[in-house]
Parts: structure tokens; C-alpha cells; sequence
């Protein structure tokens, strides 16, 4: 008989489990949520709190989500809990009154900001719908630090032992099959919203003047829109590393294959971007510190674009722009749940737990799928 390998995932989920389910008696005896039953009520001046302090990509499907609660209720206010890595998207959205950036660690190590938690606390919210779909118990955790004696609190629904964190759970959420629909069904459950099919599409909320400068820069690039393909170099996560042999290589094959690339990135990437143009000198790449509405722009006037990173490949989604996502490979669940919405895209999915297994016919195939999709 084949056994099966005990990894050290295996050992550490056994190790947690009994304080996983410890947690959930200690929840349950202290937290002690306010009940309520959906829909929420909303006033005139009723204040909400999304959480939402995670990454861009995640920030970016919850866009629609801010624009319905927000169309829906004008004269509430909209408050967001978020990181320094995501804000800078919220820069321009209407439908969002104020946010409140904090670190990452805020949900291991909440005695570390205390004094942040009080501030947010002191602003007496009426609702906290939680955003973030993964570490449940924590997040509960910090819904009921940020809590006042009549705040009530909705989330994704995760399953009975939860119940000790939040006032009601969304089943309609929980039964989408992509995280966009996922946000936006928690909307639409936690305050009894109708809504338009439209109204689920992505969103990116920018200024006339990101547009005009996008649309400016590819001029000046000697490019026109609908011309060139978008290469993204960056990535946050070690793990979604895309060799540079393996860029050349596909570089290499658009150029011969009469395709315009564009390399989008940020500073670190200068050296990968110097080592490709000394390959390829007519390569150009889009000037850094850009702010992401503009890249979002310039991405709408793109044919499509490649990405190992889900933050650009979400940014490419939010404006329309067919998609290739280079991806670990996950359970199809997962991959389903973080694909591109409502956009044509191709997954690539590498064999292995990282990005830089995937082999360049693999890419170059879809990309010719993508471009049949895109013409079809």
C-alpha cells in the first residue's frame, strides 16, 4: 500500500488544532457578537466599516462593492480598513468617505496597536462587514476590539464554529464561485440590495486626467493604443518569480510574431528591464512611479496583457484588459475563486507550487488562445 508523505503542513495543522478549537470556546464565552438578522439597517449618517486590510488585488474586487452599498445609501458614511500596499487605489473612489491604513500584523498582534484600535473604536460604528475571506477567527477577533456595544458585524459565511465572532454570516456570499461575486453578494445579503446585472461589473475609479496621461505617455513611447501587449515584470510574492530567460524568450516571440510589447514594473525591476533591453532595444517599458489609475488606463488601451503577479492582473480586470494570469498551481476551487472576472483571460497553471515552472510554450499558447478569444 502507498503512504502518503507526512509534510510539515500536516504537523503544524495537527499541532494547531486543538487551539483552533479552544479558540472557538474562549470566542464563544467572551466575544459574544450583537445578534442581528439581515438585512442591516442603514440611517441617514449610519457608519460602516469594510475591512479590507490585506493586498491591491483584494482591494481591487471590492471596488463594485463600495460602489452599490454607497449608490445605495448616499448619506452614510463609508469607512475602509486598509493597508499602505492597497489605500492608494481607494485615492480617488467617491464612494469611500474615509480610510484608516494600519499594518498588516494588526491581526497577529493586536496588542501592538492598541492605540489604533482605540482611535477606529472611538468613531462608533453601526455596522463592520468583514472583507478579508481568509484567518477568520482573527479578523473576528479584531471586529469585536473595534467594536462598540451596538455595533453589528457581517461576513462571508465560514462555517457554524464562526458564529461566536459575528453577528450573521453570508450564505449567499459563500455560494459564489468567484471572489468578485463573493464581495458583492455580501453587499447585497448584509443590506437587502437589489442591484443590475452591470452593476457587477469591475470598477476602477480614476480621473479624466489618469486617462489623458496614459493616453500621452504611449504617445511618447512612439506607440498607439490596440498596438502593443502589456509584460508586467513585477511581482509581490517570491513564489510568482517568472525566470528572466523565460521573458526573453517570450519577448523574443512576439517580436518576431509582429506584437508591440510594453514592460510594466516598478524601480526594483530596473536591472531585469536593462538586461532586456540590452537585448532588445526597442523594447520601451512605462515610467515608474506612476500612480495605478494611470497604469489601469494605460492597460484599457492595451491588445491584452501577461502577468505572474494577481495585483496587475486585477488592475487589468478593474478596466477591461484580456488577461494571461501566470499561476501556482491551486486547487481548481481556488483558482476559480482569484481568476479574472467578466474579462477573456487564459491561466496558466505551472505543475509545481511556483510560477517559475511554467514553460514558455505554454505561454505563447495562450497567448494565441487569448488573441482568438479577444477576436472571436
Amino acid at each position: 500500500m502507498n503512504q502518503r508523505r507526512v509534510s510539515r503542513k500536516d504537523i503544524q495543522h495537527l499541532l494547531e488544532s486543538p487551539f483552533r478549537k479552544l479558540g472557538h470556546v474562549l470566542a464563544k464565552a467572551v466575544f459574544s457578537p450583537k445578534k442581528a438578522e439581515y438585512p442591516f439597517p442603514v440611517l441617514p449618517g449610519s457608519k460602516i466599516l469594510f475591512l479590507r486590510h490585506d493586498v491591491l488585488g483584494d482591494m481591487i474586487i471590492t471596488l463594485p462593492l463600495f460602489r452599490l452599498v454607497k449608490r445605495n445609501f448616499p448619506e452614510a458614511e463609508i469607512h475602509v480598513l486598509c493597508t499602505k500596499s492597497n489605500s492608494s487605489i481607494l485615492t480617488y473612489c467617491e464612494a469611500v468617505d474615509h480610510i484608516h491604513v494600519v499594518t498588516p500584523n494588526i491581526l497577529s498582534a493586536p496588542h501592538l496597536h492598541l492605540q489604533e484600535i482605540r482611535a477606529i473604536r472611538s468613531l462608533d460604528f453601526d455596522i463592520i462587514v468583514n472583507c478579508y475571506t481568509a484567518r477568520t477567527s482573527k479578523n473576528g477577533i479584531l471586529i469585536r476590539l473595534l467594536s462598540g456595544s451596538n455595533t453589528i458585524s457581517s461576513t462571508v459565511f465560514a462555517g457554524k464554529r464562526y458564529a461566536s465572532y459575528f453577528s450573521v454570516q453570508s450564505k449567499l456570499a459563500s455560494s459564489m464561485i468567484s471572489m468578485w461575486d463573493k464581495m458583492f453578494m455580501l453587499g447585497v445579503e448584509t443590506f437587502g440590495l437589489t442591484y443590475s446585472d452591470e452593476e457587477r461589473n469591475p470598477w476602477l475609479p480614476a480621473l479624466e486626467q489618469h486617462e489623458q496621461n496614459a493616453r500621452q505617455t504611449i504617445k511618447e513611447l512612439g506607440l498607439k493604443e490596440k498596438n502593443f501587449i502589456a509584460v508586467n515584470l513585477s511581482v509581490g510574492q517570491e513564489r510568482n518569480i517568472w525566470p528572466i530567460h523565460s521573458y526573453k524568450a517570450y519577448l523574443g516571440y512576439l517580436l518576431e510574431n509582429g506584437f508591440i510589447p510594453l514592460l510594466f514594473g516598478m524601480p526594483k525591476e530596473q536591472s531585469l528591464i536593462e538586461s532586456i533591453q540590452s537585448e532588445f532595444p526597442n523594447i520601451s517599458y512605462y515610467p515608474f512611479r506612476r500612480e495605478l489609475q494611470e497604469i489601469g488606463m494605460a492597460l484599457s488601451m492595451a491588445v491584452c496583457a501577461m502577468s505572474p503577479d494577481t495585483g496587475f492582473v486585477h488592475l487589468a480586470t478593474s478596466v477591461g484588459c484580456p488577461i494571461i494570469l501566470l499561476d501556482q498551481q491551486r486547487p481548481k476551487v481556488v483558482a476559480d475563486e482569484w481568476s479574472p472576472f467578466r474579462v477573456n483571460h487564459v491561466r496558466v497553471e505551472s505543475t509545481t507550487s511556483i510560477v517559475a515552472d511554467i514553460q514558455i510554450i505554454d505561454v505563447i499558447h495562450a497567448t494565441q488562445l487569448l488573441l482568438q478569444l479577444d477576436n472571436s
